[in-house]
C-alpha cells in the first residue's frame, strides 16, 4: 500500500485538504485523533503521563489535561522530550494497526494526516510526503484569529514546529492554502489525478 504524510504547520488548513481528500474518495488516518486516543481516560498512556508527570497531568475525567501538559511541553523542552518518549511509540503502534486494517480492506493508497511528520521523523516511513503550505504570516495571522492568541502566544507554538519553508524545502507536493478554498481544491484535485496515474 502506497502511504503518503500529509502535513503543514499550525493553522496551515490540513484539515482542511484532508477533508477534500476524503470526498475524492482518498482514506485518511487521522493522527491526531490517534494522539488523542492513547491519552483518554483508562488509557495506558494516561497512566503513564500519571506516573512521570504527577496527579496533575491528568484531569478529573481520567484522561491526560492536554491544556496543563501543552503549557508544560511550551515551556520545558525536557519535559517535551519526556512526554514523547511515553506517547510516540503507542501513537505509532496505533497508527500501524490503522494502516494494516487498511491494507486488509484493499485500499491501494493511505494518506497519514500528522502534522508533525518531519518533527518526528516519520517521513522516512512513508513513500512521499504533500505539504499543506502557508507563507509564515498568513499562519501567524489566522492562528491568532482562529485560537485567540496574543502574537508572543500564536508565535510560541509556531515556533514549537518546523519553520514552514524548511518543510516546503523538504516536501515534493506542495498545496498552497494561502489564497481561497475555490484555488486550494483545485490543487489538490490536480494533485489526486496525478495520484491515481502513478499508483
Amino acid at each position: 500500500m502506497y502511504r503518503i504524510g500529509l502535513t503543514g504547520g499550525i493553522a496551515s488548513g490540513k484539515s482542511t485538504v484532508a477533508n477534500m481528500l476524503r470526498r475524492l474518495g482518498a482514506a485518511v488516518i487521522d493522527c491526531d485523533v490517534i494522539a488523542h486516543d492513547v491519552v483518554a481516560a483508562g488509557s495506558e498512556g494516561a497512566r503513564l503521563v500519571a506516573a512521570s508527570f504527577g496527579a496533575a497531568a491528568v484531569g478529573a475525567d481520567g484522561a491526560m489535561d492536554r491544556d496543563y501538559m501543552g503549557d508544560l511541553v511550551f515551556s520545558d523542552k525536557t519535559a517535551k522530550k519526556r512526554l514523547e518518549v511515553l506517547l510516540y511509540p503507542l501513537i505509532f503502534k496505533r497508527i500501524d494497526e490503522a494502516l494494516e486494517h487498511l491494507a486488509k480492506t484493499g485500499e491501494s493508497v493511505a494518506f497519514l494526516d500528522m502534522p508533525l511528520l518531519y518533527e518526528v521523523k516519520y517521513n522516512a516511513c512513508v513513500d512521499e510526503v504533500w505539504l499543506v503550505y502557508v507563507p509564515p504570516a498568513v499562519q501567524l495571522k489566522r492562528l491568532q484569529e482562529r485560537n485567540g492568541y496574543t502574537k508572543e502566544e500564536a508565535l510560541a507554538r509556531i515556533h514549537s514546529q518546523m519553520a514552514m519553508d524548511e518543510k516546503k524545502r523538504l516536501s515534493p507536493v506542495v498545496i498552497d492554502n494561502s489564497g481561497s478554498g475555490e484555488e486550494t481544491e483545485k490543487q489538490v484535485w490536480e494533485q489526486w489525478r496525478s495520484l491515481q496515474s502513478r499508483v
